[in-house]
Formats: structure tokens, C-alpha cells, sequence
């Protein structure tokens, strides 16, 4: 299938982050809800695309693409930006990533209602249960410690396989986060009958990332600081209230 390009535009756009005529950059990413959503061939929408807008103006292309294709093509050179991983070790070594997140989330554990507390806390509780996660996804230092020791942990393709298979008792809990369930649990009517767990496993912020490579290093160069600059105008907090995400905190 051949991926349709989405040029960005009819924002106003603030374009603080280079000059007009600068060469067009590409910016990659999947299905995270309210921050970069659609479907592949079809133009992304969300706060990652119009932040993307107003940084750069109509020099940014975004493309929705299946998310380990789309980490594939930053790092071997064919992506400019990859919108929204959570910043880890493991990702470190192979993209950079810009200074300051753009948005958060807490992950959870979401379990079947009235079953909540088979999540009390304890990774060691639940080394026989029946688990499943988004394969691919970061679910931070805690999980990644204690995922050899989970012996039924199923790997899922998105977040609607997991709940499907969570409300089928397929899985006990299903490791996600609200941001991303809340939209599938109300598409699928299942709002009422599963439920997150508390306390979260843990929480994660997620960037923008650039290659790894001299381009890569200015390119993030740039983004950083007009991020900075923008966080301080009235569009962003407009921006972040229009699409429900939590603004980061306003540079001092």
C-alpha cells in the first residue's frame, strides 16, 4: 500500500524551529491515542501533529505506520522524527531523544471489574497468572526487571487485543495505560467492565526522538528549543486542553 504524506498546515503555524525554506522533514509514529492518531495511508491527527505544525510550519510530513516500523525507519536514517516513545535505556542507545518530555502517562494493570485486587503491588504474585502487553511498548524499569520471572505473559499486537482478551478471560490483567484504553474501552462497550488497578507500575514520559547521527543531533538541537520557547505562548496550553493531555510544566 502506498503511504499518502499528510503536509501540515493551516494552524497559523508558529514555525519557531527553522526557516520556511528548509528541506521538508518526515515524522513517523503509531496509534497513540489523542497524541497521533489513524491509520496506515491515512493522514495522522492529534497533539503530536499539531505541535509538529506549529514548531515547524508546513516543513514536517507525518506518517502513521505500524510502531516497529516506524522506530526502524529513524534509525537507519529514512525518518527525520519518531513522534512519542517513553525514553529508556534500551531506546537510548539506538535514538536520541529530546530534553523535555511532552506528555506522560501512568501505566497500569487493568483487570476484569471486581477483580482489581489480583494486582496488590507485588510483581511476585503474579509469576503464574495469565498476563498480556502490548508488544513493543515500554512499561518501565520495575516491569523490565521482573518480566523473566512472569511465566504467562502473552505479547498482544494493540491495545484492543488485549482487552478483547482480558473480557474473554484469556488474560487476568492486561498492562496498559488510560490515554490509549479509555478510547477502545468506550468503542468496544466495555467501560464498565474492566477496570484499572492500582498502584500503577510505574510512570512514563514520552518524547520526540531523532537519529543518532550528526543530523539527528542537530535536528533535536532545534526542536528543543523551540519546544522551550513555545511551551511559554498561549497556543500551547490551548493546544494541550483541546486535546485533553496534560501539559508538561511551563519552562521557569
Amino acid at each position: 500500500m502506498q503511504t499518502r504524506r499528510h503536509w501540515l498546515g493551516g494552524m497559523g503555524a508558529l514555525a519557531l524551529a527553522g526557516p520556511a525554506h528548509a528541506a521538508p522533514l518526515r515524522a513517523v509514529g503509531t496509534q497513540f491515542a489523542r497524541l497521533f492518531e489513524g491509520s496506515e495511508g491515512q493522514p495522522p491527527r492529534g497533539l503530536a501533529v499539531d505541535l509538529l505544525a506549529q514548531l515547524f510550519g508546513a516543513n514536517v510530513q507525518c506518517e502513521w505506520l505500524p510502531w516497529q516500523r516506524a522506530q526502524l525507519m529513524l534509525e537507519q536514517g529514512e525518518a527525520d522524527i519518531l513522534v512519542g516513545p517513553y525514553r529508556t535505556p534500551e531506546r537510548e542507545a539506538r535514538m536520541l531523544f529530546s530534553v523535555r518530555s511532552f506528555y506522560s502517562d501512568a501505566m497500569v494493570w487493568y483487570a476484569r471489574r471486581g477483580e482489581e485486587a489480583r494486582w496488590s503491588g507485588e510483581f511476585s504474585a503474579l509469576a503464574q497468572a495469565p498476563l498480556g502487553a502490548v508488544r513493543g511498548w515500554a512499561y518501565g524499569s520495575r516491569f523490565e526487571r521482573m518480566k523473566p520471572s512472569l511465566a504467562q505473559l502473552t505479547w498482544v499486537q494493540n491495545v484492543e487485543s488485549g482487552l478483547q482478551m482480558l473480557q474473554r478471560r484469556r488474560l487476568d490483567l492486561f498492562a496498559a495505560n488510560d490515554r490509549n484504553c479509555q478510547p477502545v474501552l468506550q468503542r468496544l462497550g466495555l467501560a464498565d467492565a474492566i477496570v484499572r488497578c492500582s498502584p500503577p507500575l510505574d510512570v512514563l514520559h514520552g518524547h520526540m526522538a531523532f537519529s543518532r547521527s550528526a543530523a539527528g543531533e542537530v535536528l533535536a538541537q532545534r526542536y528543543d528549543q523551540a519546544f522551550e520557547r513555545w511551551l511559554r505562548l498561549p497556543e500551547a496550553a490551548e493546544l494541550y486542553r483541546r486535546w485533553g493531555v496534560e501539559r508538561p510544566a511551563t519552562p521557569s
